[in-house]
């Protein structure tokens, strides 16, 4: 008696995954590898093994270790700047909360994925400038919007000089204060009075005003506010 073994649908329906689909699951091999080996040690052939692959299956996607490599640092950045472009495009958010906004995000995101960002962003070198001009892109929006509204004070400033500043001054922060909420709040704190954000000393807005006007209370009269998603309360202050 003959007995045929029916055919492995798994092994199938993986031999034929859409091509974006096999592209994360190398990527998701080579961003497990760099946190457990180390860069250094992230080559093809474990990145095959580890997703599952022939090493020649990895090639149909990327050219060279250094472009996956480069590839991994592009993901990350993508993920990283996701959500910040939600927030920049929230018209309900003024321009001084969207910055705090997108501040508290960078910095609980490189806390959050300390390993991998170490592992992609400081231990191997790319030419690719491409992800870092999306977040620059999203940081001249904020200053553009916010010194037009009148929220941003730039002058004497170059626009391109404060980008820079803005999107490497929060890193040592992350990793050299004990109370990340402090960090967070001061950081942002720290970005407002570099954009010049409320320099006229506007007093504090509070949350559950019904018109969103200022209450009046001096910002030394109450308790420092520590939300990072900033509301209204957290705007006024003084540089």
């Amino acid at each position: 008696m003959c007995i045929v073994t029916p055919p492995d649908d798994t092994a199938t329906e993986a031999r034929y995954l859409p091509p974006e689909v096999r592209r994360r699951q190398i990527l998701d091999a080579a961003a497990q590898l760099a946190i457990e080996d180390g860069l250094e040690h992230t080559s093809i052939a474990k990145v095959a093994e580890t997703a599952g692959l022939a090493k020649g299956s990895i090639y149909l996607h990327f050219d060279s270790r250094q472009e996956l490599l480069a590839a991994l640092q592009a993901d990350m950045w993508s993920r990283m700047v996701e959500e910040p472009q939600r927030i920049v495009a929230d018209d309900a958010r003024s321009w001084t909360e969207r910055l705090d906004a997108v501040v508290a995000h960078w910095m609980q995101f490189e806390l959050d994925h300390h390993r991998l960002y170490h592992a992609v962003f400081h231990a191997v070198a790319t030419d690719d400038d491409e992800p870092w001009d999306a977040a620059r892109s999203l940081l001249r929006e904020i200053l553009d919007g916010g010194a037009h509204a009148g929220e941003f004070d730039l002058t004497e400033m170059h626009t391109d000089v404060v980008v820079e500043f803005l999107l490497h001054a929060y890193v040592g922060p992350c990793f050299h204060h004990r109370d990340i909420e402090s960090a967070i709040t001061d950081v942002q704190r720290l970005f407002r009075r570099t954009v010049g954000a409320d320099a006229k000393g506007r007093p504090p807005f509070k949350r559950g005003t019904d018109d969103g006007s200022p209450t009046g209370e001096p910002e030394s009269g109450g308790s420092q506010p520590t939300t990072h998603d900033v509301t209204r309360s957290d705007r006024a202050v003084q540089p």
